[in-house]
């Protein structure tokens, strides 16, 4: 968000030199926001390559994920340098289905709701709760402030975990855990309530987000208790 102003100065820049200049948006966010979790997706077809503007790389991988078959540049405002990225896309697919595969056969899973922030989502955490019962498996819930490989191997007994704090948590850093370490999208996959896309969903926070992810919206269809 702090750069939304270089944005707005960049393609006023930059119009002279290309026929189009496109700032996609992923309501309820502003255009051209992306949160590490949440990012738009960008017809392929439209678009030759993507610009984003910032310091680091987290919130860019973001809609890396989100638009695999994109060419992307990093433009820093600090250091006035112009970087090509890219993503290990088939790293992520690989280490995300052997959790998911693991925790299918799982006949009890913890359940992590953050307390960082606003984090960890009640209803979400509802739904989980709902579909491991669904499926005949025993669940834990626990509330934690920090999710390491560590504390989580202090609870005996439990097969996999399941995290509402952030995603990122698990595409990132889940194989340096013990047991599998899925997201809410992850858990439904691994249920079969829902496909494995081989575009990972990052719409965490998006309005047009899967029944999995924290938008108010979907609460209609979510159970109110756990």
């Amino acid at each position: 968000v702090q750069f939304v102003a270089n944005i707005h100065q960049a393609r006023a820049e930059l119009s002279s030199h290309f026929a189009e200049i496109q700032i996609p948006q992923s309501r309820p966010l502003s255009k051209g926001e992306v949160l590490g979790c949440t990012a738009p997706t960008i017809d392929a077809t439209s678009v030759d390559s993507v610009v984003y503007i910032g310091d680091g790389r987290f919130h860019l991988e973001a809609i890396m994920i989100a638009n695999p078959d994109l060419p992307y540049f990093r433009y820093d405002p600090y250091s006035k340098v112009l970087s090509k990225e890219g993503y290990a896309h088939d790293q992520l697919r690989d280490n995300r289905q052997a959790a998911i595969k693991r925790a299918a056969d799982a006949k009890t899973f913890g359940i992590v709701q953050g307390t960082l922030g606003r984090q960890g989502n009640p209803h979400v955490v509802a739904r989980i709760t709902s579909l491991i019962r669904a499926a005949g498996r025993k669940h834990v819930v626990v509330l934690l402030s920090e999710i390491s490989p560590a504390k989580l191997k202090e609870f005996e007994g439990v097969e996999a975990w399941v995290q509402v704090a952030c995603p990122r948590l698990s595409i990132d850093w889940g194989h340096f855990f013990e047991a599998p370490l899925l997201t809410s999208y992850e858990l439904e996959v691994a249920l079969k309530e829902t496909e494995w896309r081989e575009v990972y969903p990052m719409d965490y926070y998006a309005q047009n987000a899967g029944p999995w992810a924290n938008y108010p919206r979907n609460v209609a269809n979510r159970p109110s208790n756990f």
